[in-house]
């Protein structure tokens, strides 16, 4: 089953009502209301907007709002009590049933905890088969990496964040959430040595190619059957045929450069390029270190067992 970290959903703005004018910003023209907003960062994001000129209601959530549930992420089967609880705040009233069969959703998250002790076993693999270093981009986060395409356009943008959940909750800034909990260590411990794979989808256009669906409805969304996150891995890493490790001085020379480099690949073609005459093909002199480095990885590691860790089953 599909599971999401967070969710915006458009739908009618007649579905809101009782606004509570002091818990939310509102903004007039000429003494005209244009729209009422709250927005809230801690101890979850929670930001609903009643627009007025668009007669339109956004509202965009991250999994936190289930509390307890966490654990569960959002998903077709508790997609309701996220509703629920924000009705429970008493800053407004949502009508959940049209909302759940009238909204579409115009961004998500699309999230899996998997358990795995070794998260550097899983990044540094990523970073040693990445099928193109100019395509994709690996940027270093607190806790883990963030792969993404290069692409200019939103549009295009393609972004994969692989971290440490356990340590990521312990973080400050979680603080007031574990406060909202009536049981923080059994959720504490449902995320030991959990890794988070998380792919956020910022277009329409995105949800429905990746999902699979004709629609952005809620529905269609919550009850996709396929699965984005080994989509996106099996299109930015590839398997590399691996090699005897430093088998000649040739091999040494290639080992080497790869350490001088802190064996980042994406550092030895940019000085495999700067070294070399404007007519070499630069692929084929990078794939000898990038069998080289394959072998510097755990051999029990592969594609295949990255791919099952991402399974929705």
């Amino acid at each position: 089953m599909i599971r999401f970290d967070k969710l915006k959903i458009i739908t009618n703005i007649k579905y809101i009502s009782n606004i509570n004018d002091k818990a939310f910003a509102t903004q007039t023209i000429n003494g005209n209301l244009q729209y009422y907003k709250y927005s809230i960062k801690k101890p979850y994001c929670l930001c609903i907007i009643a627009n007025y000129q668009l007669h339109e209601l956004s509202i965009e959530f991250t999994g936190k709002i289930l509390k307890d549930e966490y654990v569960n992420l959002i998903n077709q089967t508790n997609i309701r009590k996220c509703f629920e609880e924000i009705n429970k705040l008493g800053i407004c009233t949502l009508s959940i049933n049209d909302i759940l069969q009238d909204s579409e959703v115009s961004k998500c998250d699309i999230t899996k905890d998997v358990d795995y002790d070794d998260l550097n076993n899983i990044t540094d693999y990523i970073k040693q088969h990445l099928v193109n270093y100019r395509k994709w981009i690996i940027k270093e986060k607190h806790n883990g990496i963030v792969l993404e395409n290069s692409a200019d356009t939103p549009r295009h943008r393609k972004r994969l964040t692989i971290y440490n959940k356990e340590q990521e909750l312990k973080l400050v800034g979680n603080k007031d959430f574990l406060n909202l909990l009536s049981n923080q260590n059994a959720l504490l411990n449902y995320f030991k040595s959990k890794i988070r794979f998380e792919f956020n989808i910022n277009t329409k256009t995105q949800i429905r190619t990746f999902l699979k669906i004709s629609t952005n409805s809620l529905n269609e969304v919550l009850t996709s059957t396929t699965n984005p996150l080994a989509t996106i891995i099996n299109e930015a890493i590839k398997e590399t045929e691996t090699t005897p490790y430093i088998k000649n001085v040739q091999n040494y020379l290639r080992y080497l450069l790869l350490k001088e480099c802190s064996f980042n690949l994406a550092e030895v073609e940019a000085k495999i390029r700067a070294l070399s005459s404007t007519n070499t093909v630069i692929s084929r002199r990078i794939r000898p270190y990038k069998q080289l480095l394959n072998n510097l990885s755990d051999p029990t590691f592969s594609l295949s067992k990255l791919q099952k860790l991402v399974s929705l089953v």
